[in-house]
């Protein structure tokens, strides 16, 4: 899809952020000297080829990373995605001037990561404001209407209305019907090709999307040169889409186009960064919060009388099952605890906050979980997977992923777990893990928002309270 100017503009103010940011920094740092005293001192100019370098870099980074992104136009999520971007130009900044044998100060970096961080944030909340008010007078959209009725016609209508950045306007839905097409949502209906073609221009429809097959024994195909003709752009979805764990590369037979299916898998490489980074975060975080730990699981104790603690039998990468430790936040039947006791209450709070799932903080360090993934099922859901599904356990499970970024949970169908983690996958990065990572607490905090109850899982019980232990026999209470 085309960047709009807007686009570009944020590009152009980050790239003027970055010149800011250090500026700043330098005044800073150098206002300090009486606190910390500046070795030598050093003016402003010989700073410049670590600011050029950190502008080419970031217009690199906000190519390939996507830096324009807003997720359903949530700031916190376009946060959460400039944070180990910026990181990693800090970083190859530092990397660079040791390379070259540059002397920066270390404290003056500090700072211009910081002044960057909110200057970007900011760029972010100003991009988001001018995107609002260009959709609300409609101009710089290009109007769209998706031809198809097909629950990949309705989640493709659903990221377009997500995604300010593209600068879309969904118009309407576009039914065939007997080879014919049928508009719906535009305010009439008709079925003939020339009715429709000048609805089409009248609504001053820029692009239609196919979400379907375009076969030859229809009317379509003269509908969409008529619409090219008249200056409707025509774009179609590939009909094996929504196979996620395979790339599509695309080449030609004497002008025929072939798609090909390459199987994706991520590198040995990457696999080891994975590795390092959760061993590393998970025992960071053990080590800050056990003492939020011990009190969860002192509560817990006297709640639940001795069994602070659960040990579930989880399906892991390979299908191999483990052990996965999850606070005991669901109270049995024979508990006798009132829905508005503090008990009931205090439980609540950890399953709707996650707060029940830190103890699997150790199945990382025992390696049989990933700080990201997709979340793990229970051996009696996974034994009804088909060979689509099982794809899933190609990676190693964990304690959050793209799916529950995206807001799903386990009353969610399959499905729609399933298309997201694979589509993690395909698109895996150690990169978008610390996106992820850095995108779940907002994603939790919305749950108080929305009126989550607390009463359903990250994962397991789907749900659904259990009436007694013995519904849940892969379930052992320490």
């Amino acid at each position: 899809m085309k960047k709009g100017l807007t686009t570009y503009a944020l590009l152009l103010a980050d790239l003027a952020a970055i010149v800011l940011a250090f500026r700043a920094a330098y005044g800073l740092r150098y206002a300090l000297d009486g606190l910390v005293p500046v070795p030598v001192w050093e003016p402003f100019r010989v700073h410049w080829p670590a600011i050029l370098f950190g502008i080419a870099l970031w217009m690199l980074l906000f190519r390939s990373l996507e830096m324009d992104r807003l997720q359903g136009g949530a700031l916190s999520f376009a946060i959460s995605h400039l944070v180990p971007a910026e990181a990693l130009l800090v970083v190859c900044m530092l990397a660079a001037s040791y390379l070259a044998r540059i002397y920066y100060s270390r404290l003056l970096l500090a700072f211009f990561a910081v002044i960057l961080l909110a200057m970007l944030a900011a760029n972010r909340a100003a991009y988001q404001a001018i995107l609002t008010s260009l959709r609300r007078y409609g101009l710089g959209l290009r109007r769209v209407v998706i031809v198809g009725k097909s629950p990949l016609a309705v989640e493709l209508a659903e990221r377009i209305q997500k995604h300010r950045e593209l600068h879309y306007e969904l118009v309407g839905f576009l039914f065939p019907s007997t080879g014919k097409p049928s508009l719906e949502r535009c305010g009439q209906t008709s079925g003939a090709s020339d009715e429709m073609l000048e609805q089409l221009v009248q609504r001053r429809v820029d692009e239609l999307i196919f979400a379907l097959p375009i076969r030859r024994d229809t009317e379509i195909l003269e509908f969409v040169a008529r619409c090219q003709k008249a200056g409707i752009a025509v774009k179609f979805i590939p009909e094996y889409y929504e196979l996620h764990a395979s790339r599509l590369e695309s080449f030609s037979v004497d002008g025929i186009p072939l798609l090909e299916l390459k199987e994706t898998s991520i590198p040995v490489q990457y696999r080891l960064v994975k590795a390092a980074m959760d061993y590393s975060i998970a025992l960071i975080l053990l080590m800050l919060g056990w003492p939020l730990m011990v009190v969860i699981g002192a509560v817990l104790a006297i709640i639940t009388k001795g069994h602070p603690l659960r040990r579930e039998i989880y399906v892991g990468q390979g299908g191999q099952p483990f052990v996965l430790y999850r606070f005991n936040a669901l109270l049995p039947s024979s508990a006798n605890v009132l829905e508005d006791s503090w008990k009931a209450r205090f439980c609540r709070f950890l399953v709707r906050y996650s707060f029940s799932e830190l103890p699997q903080l150790w199945n990382v360090l025992k390696g049989d979980m990933s700080l990201v993934g997709p979340r793990p099922e229970p051996p009696n859901q996974v034994r009804h997977y088909s060979a689509w599904h099982r794809r899933r356990l190609d990676l190693k499970p964990g304690i959050t992923g793209l799916a529950q970024v995206k807001g799903l949970r386990d009353s969610d169908s399959l499905d729609e777990k399933t298309k997201h983690d694979l589509e993690y996958a395909a698109n895996f990065s150690p990169l978008l893990d610390l996106t992820l990572a850095l995108a779940t607490p907002a994603t939790l905090l919305k749950r108080r928002k929305n009126g989550g109850s607390g009463r359903e899982m990250l994962s397991g019980s789907g749900g659904r309270r259990p009436r007694s232990w013995s519904e849940r026999p892969w379930v052992r209470p320490e």
